[in-house]
């Protein structure tokens, strides 16, 4: 089970200024509150606890209003500010990018540029490269009341836009399959028990990805490399849940195939689900694709898991695939956690019914908050009864949002709610590349970092305004 360090959250972090009185700042008991123990796999938090608060908003009892970002150290929130500085800005974020692009082995060997990004956005993005740093990455991020991590394997396979078979082989096939399988099965061992990983079937590389495009059957050693991975997670009673990525248009529907089918064989009642699927809300079939595939898993009898996000790429896919606004693309979000949240499935397994594995992956606040005024009204509605059986956890990325994640912790003294975070790991020149990717995946979201910027901003004002003797 995964539980809470009680370790001082004031790190040796970069970024800490000298001959100020922010050192002074750091040191503050703000950055050094505990939180309850509490353990990763927590369907009963919600349903069975009696010994949780409500979480209705109809408690008389007056509540202070915590500052989301007070239990995070002062050099992490120094960080942030200039990291979202950087990423809003065109000028700086393009010029980074260029240089980055441009110069990847020189900027990631040379000890200088070394150093300035270790100590910046691979500290601030990605968890490390060996299990000592993970570990270490996990300890602190449980000691700011996070439950865990979906950890991610950086290196990926570039996929060609225009695939033919004329570009790959037999040899270049099954090295591409046994790299993918041996990269995932070491992320599962650097995870904890009962966490999180992520998946993504591109991995496999270009040959199985153009079966999946063209709808052509997956060599037998590929669906051999599915079977691994998925005992490899259960093994020796670690449960590590598989979180499979959605993709590109062209071969998702080949993917949710693919994950449909390991449900089946591996989301057995006498455990909560191991394999998740992804469905990208901006896309306008994944409403009706959520509703069939869980009404497949009840009336078939397996266990279901979900992360539902809105998509991330709007710059790739057909534009025709998805809702014409943000309103079309919200609605379809709320909607979709609003069905899984309230989805009847019999009380779960141990009743007869079916385990539901949910991870709600959000940056979004108004979507965050609904979904935990959702959960505040099962809870209080027939003993939590829709709750059963039910694993409910928020996720935003690693370095990203904390103000909505810290918002859901803050929040978990009324009902014990899971909050991770998604984090790369591998080498600094693999984890470069990885987030450059991810950069142009989702410029929209890069661009409303501006918020995090001013709530860290906020947050160290009020620091500095509390040492000053002024009010907070």
């Amino acid at each position: 089970m995964l539980r809470r360090s009680g370790v001082s959250l004031v790190h040796n972090l970069p970024l800490t200024p000298s001959k100020s009185i922010l050192p002074l700042i750091c040191t503050r008991k703000i950055s050094t509150q505990r939180r309850p123990n509490s353990t990763l796999s927590t369907a009963e938090s919600f349903a069975n606890s009696p010994g949780s608060a409500s979480l209705s908003h109809s408690n008389p009892t007056p509540q202070t209003p915590i500052s989301p970002l007070s239990t995070l150290p002062t050099p992490y929130l120094l960080r942030t500010i200039l990291i979202c500085t950087v990423s809003t800005s065109p000028f700086l974020s393009n010029l980074l990018t260029k240089l980055l692009l441009t110069y990847t082995t020189f900027l990631t060997t040379n000890p200088i540029p070394r150093f300035f990004l270790k100590h910046t956005f691979y500290n601030h993005f990605c968890a490390g490269n060996t299990p000592k740093e993970i570990q270490s990455t996990l300890t602190r991020l449980k000691s700011w009341g996070f439950r865990g991590i979906i950890l991610a394997y950086a290196k990926e396979v570039e996929v060609p836009a225009k695939l033919s078979r004329e570009n790959v082989s037999q040899e270049h096939l099954e090295f591409d399959i046994k790299t993918w399988k041996d990269a995932t099965i070491q992320t599962i061992e650097y995870a904890e028990p009962n966490s999180f990983i992520s998946v993504k079937y591109s991995g496999a590389g270009p040959a199985s990805v153009l079966n999946m495009e063209t709808n052509e059957p997956q060599s037998p050693l590929f669906m051999t490399a599915l079977d691994d991975i998925c005992k490899a997670a259960q093994a020796n009673g670690k449960n590590v849940k598989l979180l499979f990525d959605a993709e590109q248009t062209r071969y998702q529907d080949a993917m949710d195939e693919y994950t449909l089918h390991l449900m089946k064989r591996y989301n057995t009642p006498d455990r909560m689900p191991t394999v998740y699927n992804t469905y990208q809300m901006y896309r306008k079939i994944s409403p009706s694709n959520l509703k069939s595939h869980l009404e497949a898993a009840k009336s078939q009898g397996f266990g279901f898991g979900a992360k539902v996000v809105r998509g991330a790429y709007l710059h790739s896919d057909p534009r025709s695939t998805f809702w014409e606004g943000k309103e079309g693309t919200d609605d379809s979000y709320n909607g979709g956690i609003n069905r899984l949240l309230t989805f009847d499935n019999s009380r779960g397994a141990k009743n007869g019914g079916i385990n539901v594995g949910i991870v709600v992956a959000s940056h979004n606040q108004t979507s965050v908050t609904k979904a935990l005024d959702t959960l505040s009204r099962l809870k209080n509605e027939e003993a939590g009864r829709l709750l059963e059986g039910k694993e409910i956890t928020f996720a935003q990325l690693a370095g990203m949002a904390d103000e909505v994640s810290m918002s859901v912790i803050n929040a978990q003294e009324n009902g014990g709610v899971n909050v991770v975070k998604y984090i790369p790991w591998g080498t600094m020149e693999q984890c470069v590349k990885y987030l450059l990717r991810r950069a142009d995946e989702n410029k929209d979201a890069l661009g409303r970092t501006g918020e995090t910027k001013r709530a860290a901003g906020r947050e160290v004002l009020r620091r500095v305004k509390g040492f000053l003797g002024f009010s907070a």
